[in-house]
């Protein structure tokens, strides 16, 4: 097909951020703030035994201990962390997984891959590509109107 780069599907695997911030079940909320201040992100994947049982977003911290009055240095990720983890394959469409989000009313994604967590994919990282998406549809109609002939 001629088309066919055009035709290629955006997956979640081009738009997800690799290497994702994982912390152990038992760390205190206070390690975990200054973890994902530290790494830039938003969020971190909870581990128990080598698998990602929760998620801990900053939402999270500030409902969860901030606004309930905790002493952060003393909860611990598995009191606040939710779960079941929503995931999704690498291979996933970007669409797919908007739409999952949108089920589930959630902002982030474990993209996960024979069983291990290979990256997180945010919903700006999905709007993202969509606007890429659109901008490469656009240039194909522009392209493809220069080359209609004119009638008049």
């Amino acid at each position: 097909m001629a088309d066919e780069e055009s035709e290629r599907e955006f997956t979640v695997r081009m738009f997800m951020s690799i290497d994702p911030l994982t912390v152990k079940e038992d760390a205190s909320i206070v390690e975990i703030a200054r973890s994902m201040a530290d790494r830039g992100v938003g969020a971190c994947f909870v581990e128990r035994d080598g698998k990602v049982v929760g998620i801990i977003t900053e939402r999270d911290i500030v409902r969860r201990v901030v606004a309930k009055n905790l002493d952060a240095s003393k909860t611990r990720a598995l009191e606040i962390m939710s779960k079941p983890i929503i995931a999704v394959d690498p291979d996933t469409s970007v669409e797919d997984a908007l739409r999952v989000m949108s089920e589930k009313k959630i902002r982030r994604l474990a993209v996960i891959e024979k069983n291990v967590l290979v990256g997180i994919v945010t919903i700006s990282d999905l709007a993202k590509a969509l606007l890429q998406k659109v901008e490469i549809v656009n240039m194909f109609v522009r392209a493809a109107t220069r080359e209609l002939p004119m009638y008049g």
